[in-house]
């Protein structure tokens, strides 16, 4: 049976068009697979996929911390997750990614980017060091020159297996495993 939230979950995956049901329902599934207690989001958009964490969170007990810069779009944001009443697990972060990605502390279990694809590797490095092993990092919109600059960077450092999936303008699904690259050398 579904519940009320999960109804209102479809609906608002489906509202937004496009593959947000297909990328809100790889979030959920991946951070319960992981089974995360913190998911840092760079990024927020409609919120479609922030919503879709933040309820499976709630099923791991775990947090979400968001970074945004655009005010509007988390006050919008903000009153879906109090209709839904997962706002307890979200924080928001307002201000410029650049920056406020360095005040999260870790172990980060999951890490979703969907913001200012030009400076995917730079955000993927200011966290690195807060990554658990085994950790999930998921990147849209690879098809950019952001992307194709975090692809190189992961190429080379080894650190991460990822697959790239045809979805939201090409999608990183990756695993974080720092042993991998000392096993290459």
């Amino acid at each position: 049976m579904v519940s009320a939230r999960q109804q209102a979950l479809g609906q608002l995956a489906q509202e937004a068009g496009d593959d947000w049901l297909l990328i809100a329902r790889l979030a959920r599934v991946v951070v319960l697979a992981v089974r995360a207690q913190l998911v840092l989001e760079v990024g927020i958009g409609p919120g479609v996929v922030t919503v879709w964490i933040a309820d499976a969170l709630e099923r791991t007990g775990g947090r979400l911390v968001v970074l945004e810069q655009n005010s509007q779009l988390i006050a919008r944001v903000l009153e879906r997750l109090d209709a839904l009443g997962l706002a307890v697990r979200v924080q928001i972060l307002e201000g410029n990614a650049q920056q406020t990605i360095r005040t999260v502390a870790g172990p980060i279990d999951v890490v979703w980017l969907a913001a200012d694809r030009a400076r995917y590797a730079d955000y993927l490095r200011a966290v690195q060091g807060k990554l658990r092993p085994g950790a999930a990092v998921i990147a849209e919109g690879m098809t950019n020159e952001g992307g194709v600059v975090l692809a190189d960077d992961l190429s080379r450092g080894g650190e991460l297996a990822a697959v790239e999936l045809p979805v939201r303008g090409g999608t990183l699904v990756g695993i974080y495993w720092p042993e991998r690259a000392l096993e290459a050398t």
